[in-house]
């Protein structure tokens, strides 16, 4: 990115944990107390964005990373219009994954605006990468009700559908749809009954883009697109080699 190490300060913001095994650990670095999830959390938040740019000055960078789902969007808009913020899990993955899909359009020859997206994964990788790809397709032209019908979600629970029994954030809403007639249980089935043109894994769960799942995307589309994006490695959705 062109930023000297020497110009970053890395802050590790420590409110407890909810891990039983941590707080039983006499060897745990964190603190020995259960997740502060009260105002009190807010106002830390509050303290350290201003205490920075006090210190540092109102263009100070500040990079959010790895913040859970539900605190990552709202921090974002809390803060964006006030500080110089960037959420890399939301804006940096999605920026990455944007890019391939409008270069993986040579290699289909089909434009963004008529892919079908199915993603592994609901989080805030997925939504930022989502709510971007959105973005990109109303720029083509596309309204925006269509473009979020172009985008479905999997995740631990299943496909993301209207009036299932699992709760789904207001994030989320945008790309929650009318169940199809036949619900998938698995990815595999997902694959099969949306017939999407790529498929994006941001869940971390490992090899969940099995042979199986290959094949299906072959099966439907000349030229497949697959990212497999979680990481470590090992995390990943499948190898290049796999794919």
């Amino acid at each position: 990115a062109g930023i000297h190490p020497d110009k970053c300060l890395p802050v590790c913001i420590d409110v407890g944990t909810d891990n039983p095994t941590l707080l039983k650990d006499p060897f745990y670095m964190g603190l020995y107390q259960k997740r502060d999830r009260s105002q009190v959390y807010d106002d830390l938040i509050d303290e350290f964005m201003e205490a920075i740019t006090d210190r540092y000055g109102q263009n100070t960078l500040i990079q959010f990373e790895d913040f859970g789902n539900h605190n990552a969007f709202r921090f974002l808009r809390k803060y964006r219009e006030k500080y110089c913020t960037f959420n890399d899990d939301i804006q940096g993955t999605a920026s990455v994954a944007l890019a391939g899909l409008l270069a993986a359009q040579r290699a289909t020859g089909k434009p963004l605006a008529e892919q079908k997206v199915l993603f592994l994964g609901a989080g805030e990788a997925a939504l930022g990468i989502a709510n971007l790809i959105v973005m990109a397709m109303m720029e083509g032209g596309v309204s925006a009700e269509e473009a979020y019908r172009r985008i479905w979600m999997f995740d631990k629970f299943g496909l993301l559908v209207q009036g299932r029994e699992q709760k789904v954030d207001s994030n989320q809403e945008p790309f929650t749809h009318q169940a199809p007639e036949q619900i998938p249980k698995t990815f595999e089935e997902a694959v099969n009954i949306l017939r999407p043109s790529a498929i994006i894994g941001v869940a971390g769960a490992g090899r969940l883009f099995s042979q199986d799942v290959i094949k299906a995307m072959a099966s439907i589309n000349e030229r497949p697109i697959i990212f497999a994006l979680s990481n470590p490695t090992v995390k990943a959705e499948c190898t290049a080699e796999e794919a």
